[in-house]
């Protein structure tokens, strides 16, 4: 049976190495869109892998076909004589991206996150060979109304047109290989339609071809579980947080891509913790709009997709901590993660604003501001109760340690840096914040 297993795995490889010669000899003699021929090489790759299931019964022959994939597209990219005979499929378009790389990866992963299993593999690679080309065809043909991203800019109408076969790609499998209800399987559709849109908008550098398959497969493990009350619920939150976006598009400092992984960031917080665990990134997205509702006409909104994930990813470490553990106490170093970054962007507000300003003056006002804003729901959503009143007690000292390092750390405080290097500092004094604060609460634990 290995034999046989690798004997195939050679095969599939071989099928890779003709589709790449293949698409090289049409693009030399017809001279197509780069793009096209790209997609056509993402669609040929992933109509072969969909038969992954009934080839393989085992997850190490895809793992080495993936890593000798990774191997040759990287050599028909970098090496002078394979590019010679097989470059421009996969590297003629000029922006940078290493999609094809992230390809064959995405498919081993889901694969093994799948096991195997024939609609749990089928549909995520549906989503990604389908919807991901056509989405950029139509974008390239008919795409007018423009969005930015990392990358540069997306279209609306593409975007749409991978939100339709992100759906149709779900609905058509579950409808015909499955027993899921009717209802069931139309709100699935829709939610994982919409998720994975945000996922393929947001993503650079090809990002999408790793994220939608190990995402995709996911989502549909957790949706298949639930019924159609909770499915409504989660297909209502995500289009309630992709509304209220739409509707403060035009206040604050957020590019497109920025608001839309804040929805996608979001309906995660929400998924995994709840709405109480929402509240900390919703004060803060709320105190910015409250920051900038009156900013002058013309300012850039100059907060991307990769500032959200900094902002997001301390807290969305404790979370995803708790929900291993289950351990209600990770709240509050959670809430800190927000509170630190809520100091942050006052104090750095504040001195672009007041570069004259002493900065212990704003270093108190930023402090004590992020410490209001975050523990007064706090206390509330725990009842008053003694614990949390000493916790939020405590809670000052952790974001004031965070503003404090950050103000000595990062440079030119006063001009408001917005480059990455900001962004890992600030994250950094969140993440400062959080450990501070859990040894508030080991101290506690003690004491009782």
């Amino acid at each position: 049976m290995m034999i046989n297993q690798w004997l195939v795995a050679a095969v599939v490889f071989a099928v890779l190495g003709m589709l790449l010669s293949g698409l090289h000899s049409y693009q030399l003699r017809r001279h197509p869109a780069p793009e096209l021929v790209r997609k056509l090489m993402h669609i040929g790759m992933g109509l072969v892998a969909l038969t992954f299931p009934w080839l393989f019964h085992s997850g190490v022959p895809v793992f080495v076909l993936a890593a000798a994939a990774v191997v040759l597209l990287w050599l028909v990219r970098h090496s002078g004589l394979l590019h010679r005979y097989l470059g421009g499929v996969i590297d003629g378009v000029e922006r940078a991206s290493y999609g094809e790389l992230y390809f064959p990866i995405g498919i081993a992963l889901l694969f093994w996150l799948s096991g195997g299993d024939p609609l749990l593999y089928c549909i995520p690679l549906l989503i990604l060979t389908l919807a991901d080309a056509v989405a950029a065809l139509i974008g390239i043909r008919y795409g007018t109304a423009r969005y930015t991203t990392v990358d540069g800019s997306k279209s609306v109408e593409g975007s749409l047109a991978f939100f339709l076969m992100a759906f149709l790609s779900t609905l058509v499998p579950l409808q015909l290989f499955s027993d899921v209800g009717r209802a069931e399987t139309l709100l699935i559709a829709l939610t994982i339609g919409v998720l994975v849109m945000l996922i393929e908008a947001i993503a650079w550098r090809g990002l999408d071809n790793l994220l939608i398959p190990v995402i995709g497969v996911l989502l549909l493990n957790t949706f298949l579980k639930l019924g159609s009350t909770a499915l409504l619920g989660h297909f209502l939150v995500i289009t309630t947080l992709a509304l209220f976006m739409f509707l403060f598009r035009s206040r604050g400092t957020l590019d497109d891509s920025a608001l839309l992984a804040t929805v996608l960031m979001g309906y995660i917080i929400w998924a995994l913790g709840g709405w109480m665990w929402l509240y900390p990134p919703t004060v803060l997205f709320l105190r910015d709009r409250l920051q900038t509702f009156h900013r002058h006409t013309g300012e850039a909104r100059h907060h991307n997709v990769q500032s959200v994930l900094t902002i997001c990813g301390p807290g969305l470490l404790w979370l995803i901590a708790y929900r291993l553990t289950g351990q209600s106490l990770l709240f509050f170093p959670y809430v800190l993660t927000f509170g630190a970054h809520l100091a942050i962007f006052e104090t750095t507000r504040f001195m672009y604003r007041a570069p004259q300003a002493r900065r212990w003056l704003v270093l108190t006002y930023s402090v004590l501001l992020a410490w209001a804003c975050m523990f007064a729901p706090y206390v509330l959503l725990l009842h008053f109760t003694r614990p949390a009143l000493l916790m939020t007690a405590l809670g000052i000292i952790p974001i004031a340690l965070a503003a404090l390092g950050f103000m000595l750390l990062q440079p030119q405080v006063e001009d408001c840096p917005r480059d990455m290097p900001r962004w890992w500092r600030q994250a950094a004094g969140a993440m400062l914040a959080a450990v501070v604060g859990m040894m508030a609460v080991f101290w506690q634990a003690t004491r009782v």
